[in-house]
């Protein structure tokens, strides 16, 4: 009888350390997958500190694909067309922010999670013309080996211009530097265009 139940008891042990040894061997489940449904831009003109808040819509957002849709829209309602003004012979701050408000009770300001994975993610603009360039500045987010996230950088002016304006969320880009979207590999988080309109003074 109690050689019985020993037998018993051995089993139930060597199942119990299965099951446990089991649990913990089992690959942890992957982080949700990112959503970004609106995007922000704050622009500060340095002269001044005088800001302007720009809003930009993310319609659809296809991670595993990299297929990203967005229809534009700034607080003036300018549509698809998107424009930030800028004056001439200027500099300016920018500082974009990425938030998931599908559900309008529970807005996730997305940005935390690009910054505790920094090393995961590169914001780049791409500038069609001349009149415009940006850098990185003081006060920005650096990842593990000290690049920029480009969260906030310095824009500066010279002539009156137009210049076409395409942002990017680059989900782990292969590089951190480069010119044109291509340079950066990796797969896109968000993509948004605007016009940067410099008018002179």
């Amino acid at each position: 009888m109690f050689k019985n139940i020993y037998s018993k008891a051995t089993l139930l042990s060597s199942v119990l350390l299965f099951i446990a040894c089991d649990k913990d061997d089992a690959p942890d489940a992957e982080n949700e997958t990112e959503v970004f449904t609106k995007v922000v831009i704050v622009v500060t003109n340095l002269s001044d500190d005088s800001s302007e808040t720009y809003n930009f819509e993310v319609e659809e957002h296809d991670h595993e694909h990299a297929v990203i849709v967005q229809a534009q829209e700034n607080e003036d309602g300018h549509g698809d067309h998107a424009e930030i003004e800028l004056d001439s012979d200027s500099e300016y701050s920018f500082e974009i922010t990425f938030f998931n408000d599908s559900d309008p009770n529970n807005v996730i300001d997305m940005t935390e999670e690009v910054i505790n994975e920094a090393d995961e993610h590169h914001v780049f603009y791409e500038l069609v013309g001349d009149g415009i360039s940006y850098d990185t500045t003081s006060g920005d987010t650096l990842d593990s080996e000290g690049n920029p996230l480009n969260l906030l950088t310095k824009w500066t002016t010279t002539a009156a211009t137009v210049v076409e304006v395409e942002a990017y969320l680059i989900h782990q880009p292969t590089s951190k530097t480069g010119t044109t979207r291509d340079d950066f590999g990796g797969s896109t988080d968000v993509e948004i265009e605007f016009e940067a309109h410099v008018e002179s003074e």
